[in-house]
């Protein structure tokens, strides 16, 4: 991901209001523009404005610790929302196959998660491996990344298989058993 569009936060920020109400809001809002003035007010985010990748760190991050919890979980449960909110995925994961499903992953994460990037090998006609390694500054986008994946595998009906996971040394694998 190179860039965020207003619609990308202004859905964190929807998330953050589903559970906490105008007050997470305005707790969010607070927290962005500390130490310096990000957003005046949600007026000023518009949904086809481009913003950097930084500013859509600062506001998952800064959701998360308006969410309250355990961090780790509730980044966690933001990559869930954003791999439900992927509709389209919904879509094209009914005519895919397996093999297409997990490209399709990549580009997911590539698209949808700030400060990670992904790829995926072949290493057999059966067995393909998904890797999500962390950018410099980017090791908490890992658990994004994680719920984004466990979203998108929930909408689909494919016997797509994680058969191990592993998380570690700024880097997420999974390992998926086709067929």
């Amino acid at each position: 991901m190179q860039e965020a569009s207003g619609s990308d936060l202004k859905f964190i920020i929807e998330y953050v209001k589903q559970r906490r109400g105008m007050s997470g809001v305005r707790m969010l809002l607070n927290k962005l523009n500390t130490p310096s003035i990000l957003f005046t007010g949600l007026g000023n985010i518009g949904r086809t404005q481009i913003f950097p990748e930084e500013i859509y760190k600062k506001v998952i991050e800064s959701a998360a610790a308006v969410l309250g919890g355990d961090e780790k979980t509730r980044l966690n449960q933001l990559g869930y929302a954003l791999g439900d909110r992927a509709k389209m995925t919904k879509f094209i994961a009914r005519f895919s196959t397996s093999k297409q499903l997990i490209r399709l992953l990549e580009d997911g994460i590539i698209t949808d998660v700030p400060f990670v990037k992904s790829s995926v090998n072949d290493v057999s006609k059966h067995i393909s491996i998904l890797r999500i390694t962390a950018r410099k500054g980017g090791d908490k986008f890992l658990d994004v990344a994680d719920g984004y994946i466990t979203a998108v595998l929930d909408q689909t009906s494919k016997e797509l298989k994680i058969s191990e996971k592993k998380m570690g040394n700024g880097e997420l694998s999974y390992k998926f058993v086709i067929g």
